[in-house]
């Protein structure tokens, strides 16, 4: 379902320009930072390397046969952006979850386990993290023998964003800004594993933030501003309650807006 289409796959996820956004570069600084270096020319050079192994972009290596994904507006095949119902609508697609060796033509057969984990360790320490953070802020552990600085600095040393992490040394004694360099932790690593919408309403971020993509003609990137539209109303921050569990107990009210 979530290969490219030149892999025999049906293309549907589609990752946004700004999932994109979010990852950092190499040397840790969030690429809207003056000292990220980032060339929107060459908007993938010298990037966190987990972008390249979560999201296909253009010029990705995809696939069995290591092929070359073509996501541009201009790409000679079905890859390109909205060449077809199965094409791309964002100018990407999923990587994350993907077993790239698997080839999905139909006259083929890859054995292979496909993995779907519950919890990851990985969450359960941004978990703490969050919680180290707020309650001793970036450098304090409480009764613990590590800090929300300590978690993230591991996280991001195993995801390869250079040792000595300029970016989150500047912000180690900053509790906001560490608080926000550890919910973008959370959007990277645990992306497409169904934990960001509930992240965002718990937060009380915008959950109408319009999805972007990016076209790419002849070389020049230009951002898609309204891909899709979120039509989401504040008393959606919070779900319904489900009717058989109302006539349980009448007491019980239902949420506002359901």
């Amino acid at each position: 379902e979530n290969y490219p289409p030149t892999l025999f796959g049906s293309g549907r996820v589609n990752p946004t320009q700004n999932l994109v956004d979010a990852f950092p570069m190499a040397n840790g600084y969030p690429i809207n930072d003056p000292g990220s270096n980032y060339d929107s020319n060459n908007p993938y050079n010298d990037r966190d390397p987990r972008l390249s192994l979560y999201i296909v972009y253009n010029g990705s290596k995809s696939g069995p046969q290591d092929q070359t994904i073509n996501t541009a507006l201009d790409s000679p095949d079905n890859n390109g952006l909205n060449k077809t119902e199965t094409s791309t609508r964002t100018g990407y697609y999923l990587k994350k979850l993907l077993n790239q060796k698997v080839n999905a033509d139909p006259s083929s057969e890859t054995p292979a386990y496909h993995y779907k984990p519950f919890i990851r360790y990985t969450e359960i320490f941004l978990g703490y993290a969050e919680a180290a953070n707020e309650a001793w802020g970036p450098m304090g552990a409480g009764s613990h023998s590590y800090s929300a600085y300590d978690v993230v600095k591991a996280i991001r040393g195993r995801a390869g964003i250079v040792s000595d992490d300029p970016y989150l040394e500047s912000v180690k004694n900053d509790k906001d800004r560490m608080r926000e360099l550890i919910r973008n932790e959370r959007r990277l690593e645990l992306c497409f594993e169904g934990i960001r919408f509930w992240d965002i309403r718990r937060w009380k971020e915008s959950i109408t933030e319009p999805a972007e993509g990016i076209s790419i003609n002849n070389g020049v990137h230009t951002v898609l501003p309204e891909v899709e539209n979120r039509s989401y109303q504040n008393y959606m921050y919070y779900g319904p309650i489900p009717y058989s569990e109302e006539i349980k107990f009448t007491n019980l009210l239902q949420n506002e807006g359901w």
